[in-house]
């Protein structure tokens, strides 16, 4: 099975993109920062925006991913599964606050956004 895993956070005007970006880190519970694609945008009232996303794959991918799937409950994992044919991609909304400080925590709000996707 091959693990790949996508993450997506926004930084908005207030927020230090070095700060989301060591959020992203804790965690994932990497010792390096993945390479992020940085997205500068202009948002509905003329702040600026900053989309930071990452991708990772391989066997740092399967970690990360047992990793993050162990620290959240059973139920909420099984409420963001989407299968399409051999694929299968969870998807997860982490506190991007909390993340910062290596805590794992669910959140619909302001969350850092990650795709968990495994083939078979």
């Amino acid at each position: 099975m091959g693990y790949r895993i996508k993450i997506r956070a926004i930084c908005g005007p207030t927020e230090s993109e070095s700060k989301v970006g060591r959020a992203i880190l804790n965690i994932l519970s990497l010792e390096r920062e993945p390479p992020f694609k940085v997205h500068r945008l202009t948002g509905i009232f003329g702040e600026p925006l900053t989309i930071l996303e990452a991708e990772i794959s391989d066997d740092v991918a399967e970690r990360v991913a047992r990793h993050l799937i162990e620290s959240v409950s059973d139920e909420y994992i099984l409420e963001r599964v989407e299968r399409s044919g051999s694929a299968e991609t969870i998807h997860l909304r982490l506190n991007k606050q909390l993340a910062y400080l290596g805590i794992i925590q669910p959140s619909e709000v302001d969350a850092i956004k990650i795709e968990i996707i495994s083939r078979k």
